[in-house]
């Protein structure tokens, strides 16, 4: 009978050395306390960063607009300034982070072995060294261009800017007893008004568009034609595009990127998250105003990870909400979302986001083997592998 005794005393000793128990707790519940042996790990979770670039064209008037139509037959030129805003592109990014929703607490009659990466998500169980295991953590700079020319008209005369203005005035003399009138003539030197200006470009214009014309009609003053002709033909366009430039105005663009975080919380199912706001008067506003549309990211749930959260869901109530449990784990849902202004869709797209999906725990026996090996995946929270060494 004592036999017996020591032999089943022997049994439970090896069984329970055997028979390491785990125990993970949700750091929500309000009965959790530290224990001897105890660590605390995180689930990631997916924050998109949004970044609208927004292009504003200027149409600024040419100092001769007045006189397009007089000396280039040029009508309706620009006579006031005007602007037009365009999102010229849209960019999404992933940044991984720890999700303050999903933080467990494991407690364990040894040392658990828990490998993190340095933004404290869980890697793996029991793997080794955390150096063993490779991160691939994403970094996050935020930044704002912005890229603004402005707008230079400069005078391409190549003439002087005054000319001489004769002034005749008469002298009366008495010549031989008969008065007659000589002419005094007085030379003033005067600058050019607009007018002039104006036609001496408008008469620059004219001579480069026939010197333009002799080189494409191969017009050369020699036999043999000159090897630069494109050269030629390229800066000859160039001058005349400056000089009607002078009379229809120029264009300016003005860049600006916008950068907006959003962390997509559990419950999403369908969203329409305002980015910036767009004035009448082509402004980009953060905050919304009487006269401005907003520039919607709108994200819809796949619900990838519905049927195994309704299947987990039954088996729990079978089991009457089991009290002991496992390392908690997710399984991602897939989230398709656009960037919208007012009816164009100027992005679209589907992204993995970890903590829109399921969130389950795997059974506490299991890590009653003390050769249990678990992989997760650190960007997802899902598990790679389960395996025993």
């Amino acid at each position: 009978m004592k036999r017996f005794g020591l032999t089943m005393v022997f049994t439970l000793i090896a069984m329970l050395y055997c028979c390491a128990q785990i125990q993970v707790f949700p750091l929500t519940e309000q009965n959790v306390r530290i224990k001897k042996n105890s660590c605390i790990y995180y689930l990631p979770q997916t924050t998109l960063e949004i970044r609208v670039k927004v292009t504003k064209e200027t149409l600024i008037p040419g100092p001769f607009y007045k006189y397009a139509e007089k000396y280039l037959c040029i009508k309706n030129a620009p006579s006031a300034s005007s602007s037009d805003i365009s999102i010229e592109n849209v960019q999404v990014n992933k940044i991984q982070q720890p999700d303050p929703n999903a933080c467990f607490m494991v407690v364990s009659d040894r040392e658990a072995n828990i490998v993190y990466n340095s933004k404290g998500i869980i890697v793996g169980y029991n793997c080794g060294e955390p150096s063993d295991m490779q991160s691939s953590d994403s970094e996050s700079h935020f930044t704002k261009e912005s890229n603004f020319e402005m707008p230079v008209f400069t005078d391409y005369g190549v003439k002087r800017n005054f000319i001489g203005n004769t002034d005749t005035t008469y002298k009366v003399v008495e010549i031989d007893s008969v008065f007659q009138k000589i002419p005094i003539y007085n030379t003033v030197i005067v600058s050019k008004d607009e007018e002039m200006k104006a036609e001496e470009a408008a008469n620059y214009i004219i001579k480069i568009r026939k010197r333009l014309f002799k080189i494409l009609t191969a017009q050369f003053d020699t036999d043999t034609p000159p090897t630069d002709i494109d050269v030629m033909v390229n800066g000859l366009k160039e001058l005349e595009q400056r000089y009607l430039e002078l009379f229809i105005g120029k264009i300016t663009k003005q860049t600006n990127e916008f950068v907006f975080y959003y962390t997509p919380q559990s419950d999403l199912n369908e969203e329409r998250v305002p980015i910036c706001y767009i004035t009448s008067d082509d402004e980009v506003v953060s905050q919304k105003t009487e006269s401005s549309e907003p520039v919607y990211l709108i994200l819809k749930n796949a619900n990838a990870a519905k049927e195994v959260s309704n299947f987990y869901g039954r088996q729990y109530d079978l089991k009457k909400k089991e009290k002991k449990t496992g390392l908690y784990y997710r399984i991602p849902s897939e989230v398709t979302l656009s960037v919208d202004f007012e009816d164009f869709t100027y992005y679209r797209g589907i992204v993995t986001v970890p903590q829109c999906g399921y969130l389950g725990h795997l059974p506490a026996e299991i890590f009653k083997n003390k050769n249990l090996k678990v992989e997760f995946d650190e960007k997802y929270g899902s598990i790679k592998g389960v395996y025993t060494k």
